[in-house]
């Protein structure tokens, strides 16, 4: 069973395709476009929440919404932004615009900001960051 909500000119096509509304967008087998315009959930289970031209074309695939994104990996995401491209790398996720994935498992951003770490590696599990206010505020990983 496929469902258009609202909107002009949309094609759900396939089982369980879904679009709220919008226009010009399509989905394809168990996929859901929410709104906006010229978007294309084509990955099964895939995911468009809006914006404007994104494509996710990746099994699992989510666009959160923007302009000009391609989630192409299966199970990738991109939280937004212009211009973004998963470059078919599985379970990539992008935060920002104008970026290209270049490898799998990878988070990809413009800028990074982390606010609030621990001062000190007490308790955290290994891998986490923390900084030591007596080493001059440098951040540090716990093996």
């Amino acid at each position: 069973m496929t469902t258009v909500g609202g909107g002009s000119s949309n094609i759900a096509s396939g089982q369980t395709a879904t679009i709220g509304g919008g226009v010009g967008n399509i989905a394809s087998y168990c996929a859901t476009v929410g709104g906006g315009s010229s978007n294309i959930a084509s990955g099964q289970n895939s995911f468009v929440g809006g914006g404007k031209g994104n494509t996710s074309s990746g099994n699992y695939a989510t666009i959160g919404g923007g302009s000009g994104n391609t989630a192409s990996g299966h199970y990738s995401t991109i939280l937004g932004g212009v211009s973004n491209n998963g470059s078919g790398f599985t379970c990539s996720m992008i935060v920002g615009s104008d970026i290209t994935a270049n490898r799998a498992c990878t988070t990809f951003v413009n800028q990074l900001s982390i606010t609030q770490l621990p001062n000190g590696s007490g308790g955290l599990p290994s891998g986490a960051l923390y900084y030591c206010s007596t080493s001059g505020n440098t951040v540090f990983f716990v093996p």
